[in-house]
């Protein structure tokens, strides 16, 4: 598949640098970050602007708004049974830097790698992994019938590689939906033919689904034992998908 488009990294890109106190201050007031998760989450906006400029930070920007609807569906009756991040749903620094490290790197990327088209879909792909795992896990958590994605056993709500049926359905849904939606926006400052745009519309979508999959793999083998903890396996399953992306694109 050719998937060459005449993009080159642009020193006007910096310009964009002040909306980050903007990025900071809305993650603050919206709670969707603590103190910690703002300012790692500004970190990784300034590498995303740098990398990607301005397509890949309103990508970003749709990817974080996202997450915030996906966590804060149903967030009382989480709250009650203790299944919400933070106190109310805010991400920490571990969070954002497990969710972007991956992305982050991409965008740098973007900078030396000879096709930008492909570099642009890996950055999707790694935040589409993470939205697919985010959106099984805070609206998932509200489906009772779960069982272990592996033995099929019945679980509590909120276990390390639990998944339910209406997670599944759901995190498919956000990651095609983020990918058609970040496709979408590309189109609109570099053309790629229909059929291009939408084999990669769907293989970002899918292969997001698929890394919140592995995500629920490793954390029923590896989190369940000790082995890695949650932020670990995020940032895997995000590396594992993106690299299963560069395979098949």
């Amino acid at each position: 598949m050719d998937l060459s488009v005449d993009l080159m990294f642009d020193v006007y890109n910096l310009l964009l640098l002040p909306i980050i106190p903007l990025l900071y201050y809305m993650g603050i007031k919206t709670q969707a970050f603590n103190k910690g998760g703002a300012i790692s989450a500004a970190i990784i906006g300034i590498i995303v602007i740098i990398g990607g400029g301005v397509i890949y930070f309103v990508i970003l920007f749709v990817f974080l708004g996202l997450s915030y609807i996906a966590t804060m569906l149903g967030i009382k009756e989480k709250s009650k049974k203790k299944l919400q991040e933070g106190l109310k749903g805010e991400r920490g620094a571990k969070n954002v830097i497990a969710a972007g490290l991956a992305p982050a790197a991409i965008s740098i990327m973007n900078i030396f790698y000879s096709n930008p088209v492909v570099t642009f879909v890996l950055f999707v792909i790694s935040l589409g992994v993470i939205l697919s795992d985010t959106s099984a896990s805070e609206i998932g958590s509200l489906d009772h019938d779960t069982f272990m994605i592996l033995t099929l056993k019945r679980a509590i709500p909120g276990t390390n590689g639990a998944v339910s049926i209406l997670g599944t359905v759901v995190s498919l849904v956000f990651s095609i939906l983020f990918s058609f939606l970040s496709l979408s926006i590309f189109q609109i400052s570099y053309y790629l033919p229909f059929d291009k745009y939408l084999n990669l519309a769907l293989i970002a979508g899918i292969i997001g689904f698929i890394g919140n999959i592995i995500d629920s793999i490793l954390g029923e083998i590896f989190e369940n034992r000790n082995l890695m903890d949650k932020y670990t396996v995020n940032l895997s399953s995000a590396v594992i998908g993106t690299l299963l992306a560069w395979l098949i694109i």
